[in-house]
C-alpha cells in the first residue's frame, strides 16, 4: 500500500469573486498534521452574505475538481469580516502521493443589501407621552409616527394674551387651577442605516402644544355654573411643522430610540422610545 504524505505539496491560491464593492482576500496557507489550512480575509459591508467553497486542481489549473467536502471551519454561509481559515482533509477525500496542488478559493454573493424588517415602538416625551413609531428598517427605510396625550383633542375657546382673557360672554369665569398642554404630533419619515443595527432617522410632519387653563363659566344671574372652557395662553402656545431627528439601535429584536423634536424651530424637546424588531 501507497504511503500517501503531504510533506512536498506546493499549495497555490487563486481567489475568483463575484462581489461589489468588498474584498475577501490576502489568501496564504499551510499544512499541519496532515490537514491543509486555508486561510483568508474578509473586508466587506456589515450587511454582505456570501457562500465560500473551496476547489482544488491537480492538472496545473487546467481543470478543477469540487466543491471540496471533506472541509471545516470558514465554509459556506460567511456574513462576518476578519480572518476566517478553510481545514481541508484531503486524505478522506481524494488520498494523493505528494503533488502539486492549486486551490480556488470561490466567494458566491447571496446577499448585497441589509435585510428588511418591520419594527413597532413605543415612543414619547414629557408632552407627548402616548405614543407609537412603526415602519420598515433597511439600508433605507421609512416609517409614520403618532404622539399625544390625554389632552389632545382640547382647544382653547378663548385666548390669554399680555395679561388679558378675551372674554366676551355675558357672565363671568374663574380659573379653576387645571392647567396643561394639549398637544399630539403627526409625522412620517426615513431612516437610514450606516452601520450593523444603527439606524438614523429623519421625519416631518404637523405637531401641536397648546397650553390650556381651564375655567368656569357663571352666569350673574344667581351665579349659576354654565359649564367649563379652556383659555389658551398664547405666550407657551405652539403648532405648525414638526421635525423629530435622532438614532435607533437595535440588539437582536430589541430596540432602542432616542432623539430630538422643534415644532417651528421655536420648541424643542427630547424623545425616547423602545420597541421590537420582527
Amino acid at each position: 500500500m501507497k504511503k500517501h504524505q503531504l510533506g512536498l505539496i506546493l499549495l497555490l491560491f487563486h481567489l475568483v469573486c463575484s462581489l461589489n464593492a468588498q474584498k475577501v482576500g490576502n489568501v496564504s496557507s499551510e499544512v499541519r498534521n496532515g490537514k491543509v489550512y486555508v486561510h483568508y480575509l474578509v473586508d466587506a459591508k456589515f450587511y454582505n452574505e456570501f457562500n465560500i467553497s473551496l476547489y482544488v486542481s491537480r492538472d496545473n489549473g487546467q481543470t478543477y475538481v469540487g466543491p471540496l467536502k471533506e472541509v471545516t471551519g470558514d465554509i459556506g454561509k460567511v456574513n462576518k469580516e476578519g480572518l476566517k481559515t478553510i481545514v481541508w482533509d484531503p486524505m478522506k477525500e481524494m488520498p494523493f502521493v505528494s503533488e502539486i496542488l492549486i486551490f480556488d478559493v470561490r466567494a458566491e454573493i447571496i446577499r448585497n443589501k441589509p435585510k428588511q424588517s418591520f419594527f413597532l415602538m413605543y415612543v414619547g416625551n414629557s408632552i407627548t407621552y402616548l405614543g407609537l413609531r412603526a415602519g420598515l428598517l433597511g439600508r433605507v427605510g421609512f416609517y409614520a409616527e403618532v404622539r399625544g396625550n390625554l389632552m389632545a383633542l382640547n382647544t382653547g375657546k378663548y385666548n390669554y394674551n399680555d395679561g388679558i382673557v378675551n372674554y366676551d360672554q355675558p357672565g363671568y369665569y374663574n380659573f379653576t387651577g387645571s392647567n396643561g398642554y394639549a398637544a399630539f404630533s403627526v409625522l412620517i419619515g426615513v431612516n437610514y442605516q450606516p452601520i450593523k443595527n444603527l439606524f438614523l432617522y429623519l421625519g416631518t410632519g404637523y405637531g401641536k402644544e397648546d397650553y390650556l387653563m381651564k375655567i368656569d363659566e357663571f352666569s350673574y344671574d344667581g351665579d349659576v355654573n354654565t359649564g367649563s372652557s379652556y383659555v389658551k395662553y398664547d405666550q407657551y402656545s405652539n403648532s405648525g411643522v414638526e421635525i423629530n431627528l435622532g438614532v435607533m439601535y437595535r440588539i437582536k429584536m430589541l430596540m432602542l430610540s432616542g432623539g430630538a423634536t422643534m415644532i417651528n424651530l421655536k420648541t424643542f424637546g427630547w424623545t425616547a422610545g423602545i420597541g421590537i424588531s420582527l
